[in-house]
Order: structure tokens, then C-alpha cells, then sequence
């Protein structure tokens, strides 16, 4: 009988530690190797990033050259663009082909700025473009050019504007023919365009090289005085 008690407790015993193995297992091994095996996941993961980063660092002067061409070419193009859009820019191309074509101008219609699209200043600086500090503005001008020509000077009308230095655009064209003398009386729509925000300066046209009067588009014009004026100011003829 007592053979048989000290069985059941050795039983006991082992099945205690048994219990207790367990226990262990369960809340120290078990719980530090799912921590062991999530740190090396994350270890995996990190060490993928790791690879990619050392792989963009060894380009990294690739890299920053071809920002740096990025950045020419952004302020190339915005180069290309008048800081501004006045009344003489418009006034010059007539004049231009009046030049070298015959062309009557009988009005011309200026119309208002208007904002195309804005790129804001925190875009550029994103792109590193630090003398860009406000917002770059696109603007656009829109000039009707009512005139009378004939279709042999209108070509070199419309060939002349075509080729302008300025950044614009023949957005409409519209005639009329006179049957009686061939004549063409109509609309030829330009688009200026400009950009704000660049920091660049207007640069005014240079007047001098046109004539300047009364009679058209800085055209001639005589000025007498009498041998006894009857005012101080003289006659435009």
C-alpha cells in the first residue's frame, strides 16, 4: 500500500513538472522566440530598406546631377517667358508688320490679363528652385487685330507674327473678302503670353528705331508754325 501511495505521488510530481515545463514554455520560451522571430522579420524588413537606400546613395551623385539638370531646364523655359505684357509689346507688332506688309489697322482690341495655371512657391522650392519664392504665374493677354490687307500681305502678315520673339500665338483668324477690289477686312486674335513670380525684369521696347506721328501707327507727321502765331502751340498738319 505504501509502495503503491509513493508511486501515485512520484506520478504526481512528474506531472507537476510536466505542468510547469509547460508553463515555462508557454510564457517565457514560446513568448521569447515570437519576439525573436518578429525582430528578425523586422530585421529582414529593415535590411531591405537598407539595400535600397545604399543602392540610391551610390547613385547619388547621378542623382544630383540630373536634379541639377531638372532645375536649368525648369528655369531655361521659364526664361523664355516676358516678366509682363504691356500696351507698346502690342503696339510693336503691328508696327513690325506694317513693316513688311501692307496692312491697315483699324482698331486693335487689348484685352485683360488673365492667370492660366499657378505653380505654388512651395512646389518649387520642393524642387530645390530656392530664388522662385512666390507663386509662378501664367499669364495670358489676348490682343484682336482689326485691319484691312489682301490675301498675298495677310500670308506675310501672319508669317511676320508667326516669327515674332515674343511668346504668343495666332489663336483665330477671321476675313472677309470685298468682291469689287479683292480687299480682305477682318480679325487677326493673338495670344500673349507671360509669366509672374519669376523675379525677372520687363524689359521695355526700344521705340526709337519706330517713327512716330499722328497719322497711323507712329507714322509721320508734319509740324508748322506761323510767322505770328495766334497761340504758343503749333499746328499738327
Amino acid at each position: 500500500m505504501k509502495n503503491t501511495t509513493a508511486k501515485q505521488a512520484m506520478t504526481y510530481v512528474m506531472a507537476l513538472g510536466f505542468l510547469l515545463l509547460l508553463a515555462v514554455y508557454f510564457l517565457v520560451y514560446k513568448s521569447y522566440n515570437d519576439k525573436a522571430e518578429a525582430l528578425e522579420q523586422a530585421n529582414a524588413t529593415k535590411q531591405q530598406r537598407v539595400n535600397e537606400l545604399k543602392v540610391f546613395y551610390d547613385n547619388l551623385p547621378i542623382y544630383n546631377a540630373e536634379i541639377e539638370q531638372y532645375q536649368a531646364q525648369i528655369a531655361a523655359w521659364l526664361d523664355e517667358f516676358p516678366s509682363n505684357v504691356l500696351e507698346e509689346d502690342i503696339i510693336v507688332l503691328a508696327l513690325d508688320t506694317e513693316n513688311v506688309a501692307y496692312v491697315d489697322y483699324s482698331n486693335i482690341n487689348i484685352g485683360s490679363r488673365e492667370a492660366l495655371w499657378t505653380i505654388p512657391a512651395a512646389t518649387m522650392q520642393l524642387a530645390k528652385m530656392e530664388n522662385l519664392m512666390y507663386d509662378v504665374v501664367y499669364v495670358e493677354r489676348t490682343v484682336s487685330y482689326v485691319n484691312t490687307t489682301d490675301y498675298f500681305n495677310l500670308k506675310k502678315v501672319v508669317e511676320t507674327i508667326n516669327k515674332s520673339s515674343n511668346r504668343l500665338t495666332i489663336s483665330n483668324i477671321a476675313y472677309s473678302k470685298d468682291d469689287e477690289d479683292g480687299e480682305l477686312t477682318g480679325t487677326i486674335e493673338v495670344s500673349f503670353y507671360s509669366v509672374l513670380g519669376t523675379g525677372k525684369e520687363y524689359e521695355p521696347q526700344i521705340l526709337r528705331e519706330y517713327e512716330s506721328g499722328l497719322e497711323n501707327l507712329f507714322g509721320t507727321t508734319e509740324v508748322s508754325v506761323s510767322e505770328e502765331p495766334e497761340s504758343e502751340e503749333g499746328v499738327e498738319e
